[in-house]
């Protein structure tokens, strides 16, 4: 190999280095700008899930959550949000009950207008559940038992 094809190709090799690099740079920046704009304020802020806690004044009562036991008498669940979850609680020589959760507009999820206009981030939050939180997050239920004199 002549000294002019050597540093032939040492130039193209240090061209495709640089390009390498170049687009390294480039991905990298649009892998940091795609997980910020494909996040909402309340995803990110205050998470996809919370905490409800449960309890009961009837001593001895199974208390679950959709469908899932989670305890006697007190019990604490992490649910997900944008979602109506199923609290059911049950003893024996008593009628069960079933209520179900309620929720709220997370105002968290409107700090998306500073970030891209909304355009993104709310929907996000929207589809995500994020935007809605579980409310309230405690609850006193307890089963129908008769009352004995």
């Amino acid at each position: 190999m002549t000294a002019k094809a050597k540093l032939l190709a040492f130039y193209i090799s240090i061209f495709f280095i640089y390009k390498a690099t170049h687009l390294k740079k480039y991905f990298i920046t649009a892998a940091l700008a795609t997980s910020i704009f494909l996040t909402g304020c309340a995803t990110t802020i205050k998470g996809t899930q919370d905490t409800v806690t449960i309890n009961s004044l009837e001593k001895g009562t199974l208390i679950y959550v959709d469908g899932v036991k989670r305890g006697y008498d007190d019990a604490i669940a992490q649910v997900k949000r944008g979602k109506v979850h199923t609290i059911k609680v049950t003893k024996d020589g008593c009628e069960d009950l079933i209520i179900e959760t309620g929720e709220t507009f997370d105002s968290t999820s409107l700090l998306g207008i500073f970030i891209d206009f909304g355009l993104i981030t709310i929907p996000v939050d929207m589809i995500s559940g994020a935007a809605w939180k579980t409310s309230p997050t405690i609850y006193t239920v307890s089963p129908l038992c008769k009352q004995t004199k």
